[in-house]
């Protein structure tokens, strides 16, 4: 620390150091605090208290729908129209349609409502209710009357209203009272998704293994080269895909594997296949496990290039003087030496594997099993149930955190070495 002061004086060093805090804890900190808070917060869209609240509404809007409806009879009462018949007799029932029918009722009622899914306990079904326009025996009735029914209809709900709003306060006191933190949004994920999370543990780990299997001998090869411009050569042909866009390589990569992509035009031209009878590469978890391994091959290669190439040279020729098999050594001398770049790259591909959407999502979608970051995504924007998804989320965080521990403990690194 003290070093570093001397390079930047103390007023820059100490900004720098502010300015790295905030970042720290607003784009690390605070979000995680908040995605373990809310996984342990439990929200129940069908419970009592919401169920309550909907009817309560309902009431509110019928009530201000027959208050309208009051009012233009009203209306209708102060200035009949120039052809009403005599009484006060409404010319046409269809001036005034029933309450439950009105035109100001339409606009109103929400789709996410549905009249039918919720009764009103204690007043009449609408269908049932007689129209204020007509009598038992059928004839018209006065607007005197239709207003009558009206007020009736309109106090039995003002009932019922001030009944829910009194159970629905004391079902809010008991919400207060219960325990705000909870395992349930654990509790209530369906056997499913449990099967989806373990099989996105066991395919991130898949992918991992294959990374290191195709990337160890690209960067033994760099590594251990004594041609500058080979090694140059070498990681510029890694580098250059990844000037694209990680979308757009994942794009190309379907555009391959479609059953009428590139890779499936190649094979019907060397006469593998009939036209039109290529299988579709993208409806498998290899086609996701081959996406994901190019596009994170540089987080694998990279970490193990960088411990490969501060092997002394001097223990290869010398295992090999001493007789050593091409087995014994990697297994003896590279891999051993190689370990902190091994635990680095292992631990990005996983963590970066397990949480991927975009190529799960992208490559052949419905064709293949989910991945459990396809569950949170759906979780958080399309069931709306944020705190169900930040469950599942610290269910994937925790278990990418066992993987590094495991990761460190097998290849007996610390994380000294593995900063180094």
């Amino acid at each position: 620390m003290g070093a570093y002061f001397r390079t930047f004086g103390v007023p820059l060093g100490s900004l720098f150091l502010a300015l790295t805090g905030i970042w720290i804890a607003a784009m690390i900190i605070v979000p995680q605090l908040t995605m373990i808070e809310r996984a342990f917060v439990f929200i129940d869209r069908g419970d009592d208290l919401t169920v309550t609240g909907t009817q309560i509404n309902r009431i509110t809007r019928d009530i201000a729908t027959i208050e309208l409806d009051i009012r233009a009879l009203e209306a209708q009462k102060a200035a009949p129209p120039a052809d009403a018949t005599p009484g006060g007799v409404l010319p046409s029932p269809s001036l005034f349609p029933s309450p439950t029918l009105t035109p100001q009722v339409a606009p109103t009622l929400s789709p996410a409502l549905p009249s039918p899914t919720i009764t009103t306990p204690g007043i009449p079904s609408p269908s049932l209710v007689p129209s204020p326009n007509a009598a038992a025996g059928g004839e018209p009735l006065t607007i005197d009357q239709q207003i009558a029914r009206l007020q009736e209809r309109k106090e039995a709900l003002q009932i019922r209203q001030t009944e829910l709003e009194v159970t629905e306060q004391e079902l809010r006191e008991a919400k207060e009272k219960a325990p705000r933190y909870s395992f349930k949004n654990f509790a209530t994920m369906s056997a499913v998704h449990f099967k989806i999370f373990y099989s996105t543990i066991f395919y991130a780990t898949l992918v991992t293994v294959i990374a290191f299997v195709l990337c160890y001998p690209i960067a033994y090869a760099v590594g251990t080269s004594r041609s500058s411009n080979k090694v140059a050569l070498l990681l510029l042909a890694l580098v250059i895909p990844y000037a694209i866009n990680e979308l757009l390589r994942i794009f190309a990569w379907v555009m391959i594997l479609e059953r009428q992509g590139v890779l499936n035009t190649a094979l019907t031209w060397l006469g593998v296949f009939a036209e039109g009878e290529g299988p579709r590469w993208v409806a498998s978890n290899w086609a996701v496990f081959t996406v994901m391994v190019y596009a994170y091959v540089l987080f694998m290669v990279f970490p193990l290039y960088n411990t490969i190439q501060t092997l002394d040279r001097n223990q290869i020729e010398a295992a090999r003087d001493l007789g050593a098999s091409a087995w014994k050594l990697h297994t003896r001398v590279v891999i051993p030496h190689a370990k902190p770049g091994i635990a680095v790259g292992s631990v990005m591909v996983f963590m970066l594997s397990a949480g991927t959407i975009a190529a799960p999502e992208i490559v052949g979608r419905g064709l293949h099993p989910d991945w459990f970051s396809q569950v949170i995504y759906r979780r958080f924007f399309e069931s709306a149930n944020w705190n169900q998804g930040s469950a599942y989320s610290l269910m994937l965080l925790i278990s990418c955190i066992v993987f590094v521990l495991l990761v460190m403990s097998l290849f007996r690194v610390s994380i000294r070495d593995i900063a180094k």
